[in-house]
């Protein structure tokens, strides 16, 4: 991702004081707590993924539950999510690599100066290095979680990113003077990124991320026996709405 955002910044002729694709540097990411860093939830694109079935779902024993959102993009408690489709080395060219970041550096700079405009066009006119780092906020925060290796290729994988500052950002905002406008704001961001939690084996970092109910719209099972249990325990919670299917 670094090499196609840095040529697409040289062929564009962006200045040097604009630049943001030394932020991609990996060193210089995990030490700036300021960056957004994603949570993520993995799902399959497809219900009859055979490999899905076998390594996750207890050799075809098990469920797969369908899902369904209303949009692909908006925002999960303080922070903004993306429903986004992983990208694996051997199917993304660099060509096509170096027009997704073209097209994903215009598509956030459009909506800053679109929805965001009484904001972003005084920070472009005034300020505009400050203004090129939100986007390189939006591609580390939503483009880089995408890039898979081929070994998870047989997963077919689909992303729920969820975008976040690093728990140490909150000690950036102890007592702080903030703007009444802003006030809510930072307090529900430091809120939602103090809900962070770390396990205890390996250390990393995690959070208990619960959907609402309505995203549920199917579960699948391959053994008419999890049928008969998948619907008892659904009806033991209300949830008489929810179909349970069988497949072939």
């Amino acid at each position: 991702m670094y090499s196609a955002l840095d040529a697409f910044e040289d062929q564009s002729g962006v200045p040097e004081d604009r630049k943001i694709a030394p932020f991609f540097d990996p060193t210089e990411v995990e030490r700036a707590i300021g960056l957004p860093v994603p949570y993520v939830i993995s799902i399959s694109a497809r219900n009859d993924n055979e490999y899905m079935w076998e390594n996750y779902a207890d050799h075809s024993q098990g469920v797969v539950m369908e899902l369904e959102f209303n949009n692909l993009k908006g925002f999960y408690d303080a922070a903004l999510y993306s429903i986004e489709s992983c990208i694996y080395d051997s199917r993304i060219t660099d060509e096509d690599l170096y027009q997704l970041i073209k097209n994903k550096y215009f598509e956030i700079a459009g909506t800053m100066l679109g929805s965001n405009k009484e904001l972003a066009i005084p920070l472009l006119r005034d300020n505009p290095s400050a203004f090129v780092r939100f986007i390189a906020m939006y591609l580390l925060a939503f483009v880089a979680p995408r890039f898979k290796k081929d070994e998870f290729i047989e997963e077919e994988e689909t992303r729920i990113i969820i975008s976040s500052p690093k728990k140490e950002y909150n000690s950036l905002l102890d007592n702080v003077q903030c703007p009444d406008v802003l006030e809510n704001i930072v307090t529900e961001v430091k809120k939602f990124v103090d809900c962070e939690k770390q396990r205890p084996d390996n250390g990393n970092f995690f959070r208990e991320i619960f959907m609402p109910i309505s995203v549920l719209k199917l579960i699948y099972v391959k053994v008419d026996k999890q049928k008969h249990e998948v619907e008892e325990i659904l009806r033991e919670r209300g949830y008489f709405h929810i179909p349970v299917e069988v497949m072939a």
